[in-house]
């Protein structure tokens, strides 16, 4: 096995592929010994036309070697779940791709959406996902989503476990791992307002250099907000 080497994963509506003109899917895993294991989560707003539609998961391998291979064992499983469009903000799509080189968080360009509450105690779910392409063999990324109140002078509020950490972290320590941050995250606001939600991304020094080696993230990504209100 070899860093380079990549099972990748990718959603279809009919012939068209869900993660975008640069066709690099919406989950990559990697691994770095046989036999070893790890899940995988996709999850995307699709915008499809009027009319029936077939939607089905394909598999592909990028390696740097011949007679590599990836099995696919244990359950799998497939969801669609229709959305009244009077609720959803988005989905927002990536403008492309950008290199993420510093330790503090970088706004992904285009991944940022705006929805405004009903009422106070409303919910909102959020549904992202986006790539992360490291620009060598030591890495280690950060993704998170942060909340902001329009026409409101308080900072953005971080939503992830910590101001580091954030949601999730891409690492080349792991032997065996998932490297496209997708999520679905329901959140809170608490009060009645405008609020804008954006996806960030950081990276951190690896102990290798002076400097934190880089990824580039946005060939593909969208970020959706669904509002979900009470009675």
């Amino acid at each position: 096995s070899s860093e380079l080497n990549r099972g990748r994963f990718t959603l279809v509506r009919d012939d068209l592929g869900l993660d975008g003109l640069a066709d690099r899917g919406l989950q990559s895993v990697r691994s770095l010994g046989p036999n070893l294991h790890r899940s995988l989560l996709m999850a995307t707003v699709d915008e499809p036309g009027p009319g029936p539609h077939l939607y089905r998961v394909r598999a592909a391998v990028t390696a740097s070697e011949n007679g590599v291979s990836t099995t696919l064992q244990g359950e799998r499983q497939l969801s669609l779940i229709r959305l009244p469009g009077n609720l959803v903000c988005g989905p927002m799509h990536v403008s492309g791709p950008v290199e993420v080189t510093e330790e503090t968080w970088t706004e992904i360009p285009g991944l940022a959406v705006t929805i405004s509450l009903r009422k106070a105690r409303d919910r909102v779910l959020l549904v992202y996902h986006t790539d992360c392409n490291p620009l060598g063999h030591f890495y280690e990324a950060h993704f998170t989503l942060f909340r902001r109140k329009e026409a409101s002078a308080g900072p953005a509020q971080n939503l992830g476990f910590s101001e580091d950490f954030g949601m999730d972290m891409v690492f080349s320590d792991y032997t065996a791992s998932s490297e496209y941050p997708v999520g679905l995250f329901c959140d809170t606001p608490g009060s009645l307002g405008t609020w804008t939600y954006y996806l960030a991304a950081r990276v951190a020094n690896m102990g290798t250099s002076r400097e934190s080696p880089g990824v580039v993230v946005g060939y593909s990504g969208s970020l959706t907000a669904v509002l979900l209100t009470t009675r």
